[in-house]
């Protein structure tokens, strides 16, 4: 069996797309706006204002586009409907054997690799720390490739996880 790679995909199981209705209905307004502006009445000849209409009512058109097509959907954690986020710590060869300690604690660990100079520990969490997904991988051939299999916490132990993370390796929300 093919152990799963947390670099290509989200675990389905826990993780599912989102729809955001306040970002759509924010979208709509600036449309809105934007339209508006194209339809208000001229003013003086000449004065610049009309143009700078058209183009304030082009850029709000345009950003709220955007927001419709690339932002109205996200990834979010089943349990409580929170955002997830992807983050990934890079480790030296020096770093080992604290890094293995300090995971040990939420999972089983194989053996670290000792010919590979760095390893990257990948995590997947929700913003409300309730969940927390880490695989550590290594780099070659310009591919990922897991060295442990997936760990998947919730609850407490994730919360836990996470600050610890935080708080130990400068890890950043």
């Amino acid at each position: 069996m093919e152990t799963f790679n947390l670099s290509q995909s989200y675990p389905t199981q826990d993780i599912r797309k989102r729809t955001s209705f306040l970002t759509i209905g924010l979208s709509i307004c600036l449309l809105a706006a934007g339209i508006s502006l194209f339809f208000l009445p001229e003013s003086t000849s000449e004065s610049n204002i009309n143009a700078l209409k058209i183009a304030a009512g082009s850029l709000l058109a345009v950003i709220s586009f955007y927001f419709l097509i690339f932002r109205a959907r996200y990834q979010a954690y089943v349990g409580t409907g929170s955002m997830v986020c992807k983050k990934s710590l890079t480790f030296s060869k020096e770093q080992f054997q604290g890094l293995k300690k300090y995971l040990a604690d939420y999972c089983d660990l194989p053996a670290m690799p000792r010919e590979e100079p760095q390893l990257y520990l990948l995590i997947v969490h929700s913003k409300d720390n309730q969940y927390a997904a880490f695989q550590l991988l290594t780099y070659s051939s310009f591919l990922y490739k897991p060295v442990t299999e997936l760990c998947c916490l919730k609850g407490e132990k994730a919360s836990t996880f996470m600050k610890n993370l935080h708080t130990s390796h400068g890890f950043l929300h």
